[in-house]
């Protein structure tokens, strides 16, 4: 025997099932359990195959019809499009090589040497530095250069350019190797770079013309040479203008 639900605008019946429970014909009949229960005077719930319900009005079997999925739209696939594959660009040489930036020195090793309060001795009177070096000045002051840079001989003896006190003797400038630095009057620093070996220490009095350095290829460069500055107020200035 089927189970038969009637629209519950009238109300009407319901036959049990094997396998029916209370909430599975509330379910089918879209009336509460409460309300089943009341209009069958029952208490427990229980129930019996073949046991005919009443529904009350209001109840009805709601069965959900099932809609087809939608069909999602498929996107419209536009043609590709090629673009016209340019040629590379073609490159200069001097686009090809990276523009040469020399490097910097490391100025703190220079600024706390200047700040040394180390006292300079009396100038000889000369009125102009001597060469601390003879050879050929292969890089000029300006562009980024703080000095000169003086093409000599390995081994080649590095003489103070006046009479002063040496303030830094070292090897902290990577790009100048080993390094000396000495204060003379009037705020002048000169500077001694590539050195291949120091002959003066930090605190010592030189005079003019007295060996401090040998020259070699400490630091950055690829062949003898003595780096030379001249410093005034710490600021570097052209060296040409200080020196006889």
């Amino acid at each position: 025997q089927m189970a038969e639900a009637k629209p519950a605008g009238a109300g009407g019946t319901y036959t049990v099932q094997q396998g029916d429970s209370l909430s599975s014909i509330a379910r089918k009949t879209g009336v509460g359990v409460t309300a089943l229960k009341q209009a069958n005077g029952m208490k427990d719930g229980l129930l019996k195959i073949g046991q005919t319900l009443k529904v009350p009005a209001g109840g009805t079997v709601a069965v959900a019809s099932a809609k087809p999925a939608a069909t999602a739209a498929k996107p419209t696939v536009d043609p590709v499009t090629t673009a016209t594959t340019q040629p590379p660009a073609k490159t200069t040489p001097s686009e090809t090589l990276a523009s040469y930036t020399p490097p910097k020195k490391d100025a703190k090793v220079i600024q706390q040497a200047e700040d040394d309060d180390a006292v300079a001795p009396d100038a000889t009177g000369i009125g102009k530095m001597r060469w601390p070096v003879r050879g050929r000045v292969i890089s000029g002051f300006g562009a980024g250069k703080d000095g000169v840079d003086i093409a000599v001989p390995e081994g080649t003896p590095i003489k103070a350019a006046e009479n002063g006190v040496v303030i830094y003797a070292g090897d902290g400038l990577k790009e100048f190797g080993n390094t000396v630095l000495v204060r003379h009057e009037n705020g002048l620093v000169t500077v001694y770079g590539h050195a291949s070996s120091i002959e003066v220490q930090r605190g010592q009095k030189v005079k003019r013309g007295q060996e401090i350095a040998v020259s070699g290829m400490s630091g950055t460069t690829d062949s003898p040479k003595l780096h030379f500055e001249v410093r005034k107020n710490s600021a570097p200035v052209d060296p040409s203008t200080y020196l006889e």
